[in-house]
């Protein structure tokens, strides 16, 4: 059995951690809320965000990361997909007797997306490569 995911590396909040498809529109954050983010975040994230900004080559490694990982785990990965202009995302999808653990992808993105992808999109930024 095949199971086909869109694995979402933006990560925004209320649009979906690892299923985003693309948001209507782009959070805002104060410089308070990306604090608090930046410190429950993963050691990963939290280097990332030490600045409170997201670059977009930290941005493209937090994707490269996820998806790196989700490979590890066992799925098979496509190659990434602009959306939207200022987001990436990948197919991704899972060979086995049942549907493949939510718990693995969460694991995925909360060690590399959670945090940097909802500051990222907030950011407004559009991708330049």
């Amino acid at each position: 059995m095949i199971t086909r995911h869109t694995a979402a590396v933006a990560g925004v909040i209320g649009c979906s951690a690892l299923l985003l498809a693309g948001c209507a529109s782009a959070p805002s954050f104060s410089e308070d809320e990306k604090q608090q983010m930046r410190d429950s975040a993963s050691g990963y994230q939290q280097a990332v965000l030490e600045d409170l900004v997201v670059t977009e080559a930290e941005y493209r490694d937090a994707v490269d990361a996820t998806r790196g990982c989700l490979q590890d785990k066992g799925f098979g990965v496509g190659p990434l997909v602009e959306q939207n202009g200022n987001q990436l995302g990948f197919q991704s999808s899972y060979s086995g007797d049942g549907p493949p653990s939510d718990q693995i992808m969460q694991a995925c993105d909360d060690e590399f997306m959670t945090e940097i992808g909802p500051i990222w999109v907030s950011q407004r930024m559009p991708l330049t490569s």
